[in-house]
């Protein structure tokens, strides 16, 4: 669950990504990009007419930022209160106090944040130190090492806080394959399919609305086609995402999306229909992106999985990994880390403590060399599931048991697939990456389990189970 309610202790007087309860009363407010998560209250009555009447309380995003929000109406009155600002440009600000004229100067500058279009990480420099918060993000190990804003000459600024996207920091997550790798996976499969007939067409089953245009563009540059989508919106100031997508659903690769309450019946059925525009029936395969399936399989696991006749997940992260995170602490070394993301099955506690340790080693552990990520051509057990053995598996190997962080003595696990009556998420955990809830101590049941679950199911009695 989500544990950042919008402030930063060094800066009170700001909010980010939360617009609603206390932040009503902030200076000035920043939007890191457009996932629903990190909107609450943005578009809520009381902020709308606080900004009526307000002279000097302003909304800073970057430019592509802006115009995604704008391409919603809903958002619409936000138009006069938005100030984008350059990426790795820093503009000082002052936050004023209507009341009393207080004013208090902070310099902030937008670094990216690789996480989806126009995702920004902000740096905060005033006179209670240096303060990162880098909203959702995926930056690869040494990255940090190249953003000169981060770097005072050849030295690493001193950083008093960093609010961390944590939602990976966990060593299920140890590795997370690169989007490369992972979009080399799904080329490769969606090759395969539409070179069989005119009629083969891959439906792209993904959860956000936006965020997945750069596996868009490449599978638009790698078969010369469009991805069709529902609506060119808010894709309509961004020229170079805008020419691979298209609402004529006459192409064989599609990310169109199911209208929300009807998203659960649907299932893998195209949401734009079954048949060509001549009544000849399609062949379909869905590609489910995702993270978490991913991090709840065996210790070994494939890029892209067949989880069904006709569909596939692939595993594709907005979010950086255990290792990545890792990293980038070490690099920057911060006095403070506060998580902005409790991964399921952890506790607050538990994700303050290790980032902290990680930053104070200063080093990743003598054992990391026992993780390790190859990629191969193979015959895992998914194969033989595979009805198209055309399509090859992507081998990726995880952590062995011994090689997880020592302390942490939680057995690799297998998860159940995705069940109808999954606990409600928070908003946080509600996005791309999130699939079905994260279960640390689930394990597979046997047989004789299994047999009691479903009679105690038909008999009507309780089946919920206490732990020991």
């Amino acid at each position: 669950m989500s544990s950042f309610a919008g402030r930063m202790k060094e800066y009170p007087t700001v909010s980010l990504d939360r617009f609603d309860r206390e932040n009503l009363l902030s200076r000035a407010y920043f939007l890191s990009h457009c996932h629903k998560d990190h909107m609450k209250g943005l578009k809520g009555p009381i902020l709308k007419r606080k900004l009526e009447f307000s002279r000097t309380v302003r909304l800073y995003c970057s430019f592509v930022t802006k115009e995604l929000l704008l391409s919603n109406p809903k958002y619409a009155f936000w138009e006069e209160y938005i100030v984008p600002l350059e990426l790795e440009s820093p503009t000082q600000i002052s936050l004023v106090d209507e009341t009393s004229g207080e004013k208090e100067d902070l310099v902030v500058t937008l670094l990216t944040a690789g996480h989806c279009p126009g995702s920004v990480m902000f740096l905060f420099e005033g006179s209670q130190g240096n303060v990162l918060y880098t909203g959702d993000f995926r930056l690869a190990a040494g990255d940090a090492s190249r953003i000169e804003h981060l770097h005072s000459g050849s030295r690493v600024k001193d950083i008093q806080s960093i609010y961390l996207d944590s939602t990976f920091y966990d060593p299920r997550f140890y590795k997370i394959p690169t989007r490369e790798v992972c979009l080399n996976g799904i080329l490769e499969l969606v090759g395969n399919w539409i070179s069989q007939s005119p009629y083969h067409v891959v439906w792209l089953n993904c959860k956000a609305a936006y965020g997945y245009e750069y596996l868009f563009t490449n599978l638009g540059e790698e078969f010369n086609t469009q991805i069709h989508v529902r609506s060119l919106a808010m894709f309509k100031k961004m020229p170079e995402i805008l020419s691979y997508v298209t609402t004529d659903r006459r192409t064989q690769i599609h990310a169109c999306r199911h209208p929300k309450d009807e998203e659960f019946f649907q299932g893998s059925r195209l949401p734009c229909g079954c048949t060509a525009s001549d009544g000849t029936p399609l062949r379909i395969i869905s590609i489910k992106p995702s993270t978490m399936w991913f991090g709840e399989r065996m210790r070994k696991t494939n890029v892209i999985i067949k989880t069904g006749a006709s569909s596939y997940r692939a595993c594709f992260s907005f979010h950086s990994s255990y290792s990545e995170l890792k990293d980038f602490l070490s690099y920057l070394r911060p006095v403070n880390i506060y998580p902005s993301v409790i991964p399921i099955g952890r506790t607050l506690t538990e994700v303050t403590q290790i980032p902290q340790k990680t930053a104070d080693e200063g080093e990743t552990p003598d054992n990391d060399e026992n993780f390790s990520l190859t990629l191969s051509a193979s015959l895992s057990n998914h194969s033989s599931q595979n009805l198209d053995s055309c399509l090859p598996d992507t081998l990726i190997l995880q952590p062995e048991q011994g090689g997880r962080e020592q302390g942490d003595k939680r057995p690799s696990t297998v998860a159940q697939e995705e069940s109808n009556d999954q606990k409600e998420l928070s908003e946080s955990q509600v996005s791309s990456d999130y699939d079905i809830p994260c279960t640390p101590e689930s394990k597979t049941p046997r047989p004789d389990e299994l047999s009691q679950l479903y009679r105690k199911l038909a008999s009507g009695e309780d089946v919920i189970r206490k732990r020991d």
